[in-house]
Order: C-alpha cells, then structure tokens, then sequence
C-alpha cells in the first residue's frame, strides 16, 4: 500500500521537482552540440593525422529530443502536483492559540500570510519599542511615564595673580545646562514579556502549520 501524499510532502516533491527541472534544462543546453579538438601540423590534415595526445571528443549524454520529453513530464507532474496543493490549500486548517489567548482556527493561506508577512513585522514593532532610560535622576515617576534630567556643568577658565605674583589658571564653575526628559517607554521588564509572547506564538504557528501539512493531498478527479 502506497503512502498518502501529505500537503508537506507536496512542497517538499515540488522543491525536488524543480531541481529537477535545472538538471535537466543544463542537459538541454549541452544536448545539441558534440565537439572535437585535436593539434596537426597542416591546416589541411583531418583527424586521422592528428598529432599523438592531442585528440579530445566531447559528445552530448542525452538528445535534445530526450531532454525535451522529460522537461514535458516534469513539467506535467509539477502542474498536477501544483494543482493538488492548491485545492488543498482551500481545506486544510489547524487551531492555535493567537496573540490574544484566543482559539482560531485558520487555513493554509491564512498561516502562511501570518508566517511570512505578519511575523517579521510584528518583531520589527518589538525592535522600535521605545526603552525607559535606567540609571537617571528621576524627577517623576508616573503610570506611563518618567521623568528625569541630564545636567551638563558650565566651566570656564580664568587667568589670576597670586599673592606672590604668579599666575596661575583656575577653573571656576559658570552655571549649568537642564535637559529634562518625558520618557514614555517602555520597562526592561515589559519588553522582555511581550517578546517572549511573540516567540511563543511563533512556536504555535510553526506547529500549526506543520499540524496544517499533515492534510492529505486532493486527489484529481475525486
């Protein structure tokens, strides 16, 4: 009894069929050419008066006609193969647990939108999350926010005669400049639970869609 064809072993068969289909395209190019070197020592002579170790023939493996057939029947399986996975595609579904804690159940489609394009976006929103400054004199300490400052002391230099006569350079303290923050990011803490959230649902996705790949391929004509 033969193997049911999974919705998995579909894109995995796809992956081979296709690198079957450069093998064979490779062959095609080299099909329709046979060549053959040799050194004499007249223009006129042929191959029969070529100089000792110097004749190389290169003849093709396969016929253009041969690489022909079986691109045709790679392709024919590809179309079928490709077909069969897109009706499935259509019935296939897994539930998993989204960001939300709720069930869903979703499509092939679905998960895959969710893997490819939702995914990356949503680790590129955890990246930009503005991060609470730690280690600052704070000020206010609110709900949602901080406040805090960063004191930049102003010096200058000045010039003066002691009681002796010398000079002598002192360093005299001039005012100071405020920059005071609103910091509205978010804790240390915080970040680290929503990416670990997000990774957690990574990992239900991933084995949504592994659970998804298990369908049975449609069979055409069923």
């Amino acid at each position: 009894m033969s193997k049911v064809m999974t919705l998995g072993d579909g894109f995995s068969k796809r992956k081979e069929l296709q690198s079957e289909f450069m093998t064979w395209i490779n062959r095609l190019r080299l099909s329709g050419m046979e060549t053959t070197t040799y050194r004499v020592e007249d223009i006129n002579d042929k191959e029969d008066k070529a100089l000792p170790g110097s004749l190389k023939k290169f003849t093709r493996i396969y016929s253009v006609e041969e690489c022909l057939e079986k691109l045709k029947q790679i392709l024919k399986e590809d179309r079928e193969l490709a077909l069969r996975i897109s009706l499935t595609n259509q019935q296939a579904k897994a539930t998993m647990i989204d960001l939300e804690g709720k069930e869903v159940e979703l499509t092939i489609p679905e998960l895959i939108v969710l893997k490819n394009e939702i995914s990356p976006k949503l680790e590129e929103i955890e990246r930009n999350i503005p991060t609470r400054a730690k280690g600052v004199e704070i000020l206010e300490d609110d709900d949602d926010h901080i406040k805090w400052r960063e004191i930049q002391v102003v010096k200058e230099k000045e010039r003066e005669i002691t009681d002796k006569g010398f000079q002598r350079d002192i360093i005299k303290i001039k005012g100071y400049n405020m920059k005071e923050y609103m910091d509205y990011g978010y804790t240390e803490r915080s970040l680290c639970d929503r990416t670990d959230a997000i990774r957690a649902w990574q990992t239900r996705l991933k084995e949504a869609i592994n659970e998804a790949n298990k369908t049975p391929l449609v069979n055409l004509g069923a």
